[in-house]
């Protein structure tokens, strides 16, 4: 307890005089400012969250349209939507340098070690804002990177499966998900943040600011008091932040990629900085690894904040009497920094390469787009020995054809679909009903140039004699055709297995842009004839006429 501290009457003013008189311990300093600071944000964090939610509609229809309303018709709908954004990051920043700085003082030893853990659970809820906010405005980048990171919840042993029921509310990120993301960020999540805020502060309060270096029993001398030298700190701190905030929103605003289309399955996610260090691990760790880097490192990193008062039994706070402690943490520290850099140093070049895309496509037939318009399957060929590509994907298709068989991809595969494919490959298909292989194809980063090589050489692979071109053009197939193909595909029940849209079941290959992937001639034979195409699919033969493949075809082609 702080000397010379006495209980006051009630009364604000009691209250307000018991806070600007605190004892404050020789070398607290401006360091000893960040919880201010993080106080100051979380205060405009909750004043900019009602406003937007005065406006915002949590429905899949309307949710993108009703921040583009807030943008545009709102006074300073703008500014008050990228202080909000802007704050979020500033609060992570702010609340890691926090964790940080308590740590390194050792701050977390008893008696105070309640205060530790309600910080660590401030933490972990700052991270639950960001990510259940990330999703509400319901552009590409918020959709298809909340989808990745619903799936990581699924690699849990066990409950992953339901973990992905539950927070999804079904089978699809839809208006279900959103309006459970909105709930939890601007009700649940806000009432645990009170709470917690409550239950730091009366630890704060009980025990008083940690004496920076001394361990507890040692003589500590309080040369001033909170007002005026401490409260001037935290004041300048709180206010330069909060500028920083306020102009940066001003000047970039939040950032809005275009409306989220679930059937684009082309986008390739990436989420938001703060979460760049876990998505880095899940890089590093694939595959049967993937829960070392989604479940294992990241719950162990967790449970060793919590657990640390109680772990380190060493009672000095002097950084030289502590290398154990010292030397971990700077370890962890320095590991999410270099991870961190690393997610930002690969989402801009993703962004750059996009960009290249974009400017590529827009000038046409220039002589620079056309030189790199051409592959070289030999160079392809050593690309492919070299990357070990063999080695997963076979020559033969059958069974569930995880990973696919390469031998007849040139029969198969639209090249260019094929080529945006190796640049940024994704999960493809299921494994059994909503769950994916533990299987997937790794990021290579490869080139615009090493990307169209390996594209060339794989499309060489070959059946022609398995894959005889239909005497039939799709291209002039006819609305009644496309009709007639879409009502067959339910009349036979292929979105038992098959997602279209927003129809069907996450169990075989999704068909939503299944015309950009796949070739004509390829769908009509494994449609006609699925077992010799691929040896014990379990896709169904139903002896289908000449007629209703070649209208299933028809509308299939055209779900681009």
């Amino acid at each position: 307890m702080n000397p010379d501290y006495e209980k006051k009457p009630p009364g604000i003013l009691s209250v307000v005089k018991n806070l600007l008189d605190e004892p404050m311990p020789k070398g607290v300093n401006w360091p000893q400012t960040l919880g201010s600071v993080l106080l100051a944000l979380i205060i405009l964090q909750i004043v900019t969250g009602v406003l937007l939610s005065l406006y915002y509609s949590p429905n899949s229809d309307a949710a993108y349209e009703s921040i583009q309303y807030i943008e545009t018709q709102v006074l300073f709908g703008k500014l008050i939507r990228g202080i909000h954004y802007f704050a979020a990051s500033g609060m992570v920043i702010v609340i890691f340098a926090h964790i940080c700085r308590t740590f390194f003082y050792a701050a977390y030893k008893p008696p105070r070690q309640w205060t530790w853990i309600f910080g660590v659970a401030l933490l972990l809820i700052t991270l639950g804002f960001a990510f259940t906010g990330y999703l509400l405005p319901w552009d590409m980048k918020s959709y298809f990177a909340t989808k990745v990171g619903i799936n990581i919840a699924g690699i849990v042993p066990v409950v992953g499966h339901s973990i992905i029921k539950i927070m999804q509310g079904g089978s699809e990120v839809s208006t279900i998900t959103l309006s459970r993301f909105f709930s939890l960020h601007v009700i649940v999540l806000p009432l645990l943040l009170v709470l917690l805020v409550g239950g730091h502060l009366y630890y704060i309060r009980l025990h008083g600011p940690t004496p920076p270096w001394l361990k507890d029993g040692e003589p500590v001398s309080y040369p001033n008091r909170f007002y005026p030298q401490q409260l001037f700190r935290d004041s300048v701190a709180a206010f330069l932040v909060v500028g920083a905030v306020v102009f940066l929103a001003a000047k970039y605003g939040a950032h809005l990629e275009p409306k989220a289309n679930p059937n684009d399955t082309s986008y390739v996610p990436r989420p938001d900085w703060y979460f760049y260090s876990l998505f880095q691990l899940l890089k590093i760790f694939e595959g049967k690894l993937e829960i070392v880097g989604a479940v294992i490192l990241p719950g162990a990193f967790v449970t060793m904040l919590i657990l640390l008062p109680f772990l380190d039994r060493n009672p000095e706070r002097r950084l030289s009497q502590r290398p154990l402690a010292v030397s971990g943490g700077g370890v962890a520290v320095l590991s999410i920094l270099i991870l961190t850099t690393w997610g930002a140093y690969e989402a801009d070049q993703a962004k750059q390469r996009l960009l290249a895309k974009t400017e590529a496509a827009a000038a046409g037939a220039s002589s620079d787009a056309a030189e790199i318009k051409t592959g070289d399957p030999q160079r392809g060929e050593a690309l492919y020995t070299a990357l070990k590509c063999g080695e997963c994907h076979k020559q033969v298709s059958q069974g569930l054809n995880i990973p696919p068989g390469l031998g007849f991809a040139g029969n198969k595969y639209n090249e260019d679909w094929l080529l945006g494919y190796l640049q940024e490959p994704y999960r493809i298909r299921w494994s059994a009903k909503d769950r994916r292989p533990v299987e997937r194809m790794p990021n290579f980063d490869l080139t615009d140039q090493e990307a169209r090589d390996l594209a060339s050489f794989i499309m060489q692979n070959k059946m022609d004699s398995k894959f005889p071109e239909p005497d039939f053009d799709w291209a002039e197939a006819d609305s009644d055709m496309v009709l007639s193909g879409r009502d067959l595909i339910f009349e036979y029940g292929c979105v038992g297995c098959h997602r279209v849209g927003d129809e069907g079941q996450n169990i075989g290959p999704d068909l939503t842009a299944v015309g950009s992937k796949l070739q004509d001639s390829y769908l009509y034979h494994l449609i006609k004839a699925p077992q010799q195409i691929i040896s014990k699919t379990p896709m169904k033969d139903f002896k289908l006429d000449q007629e209703e493949v070649e209208d299933m075809v028809a509308y299939l082609r055209g779900k681009k």
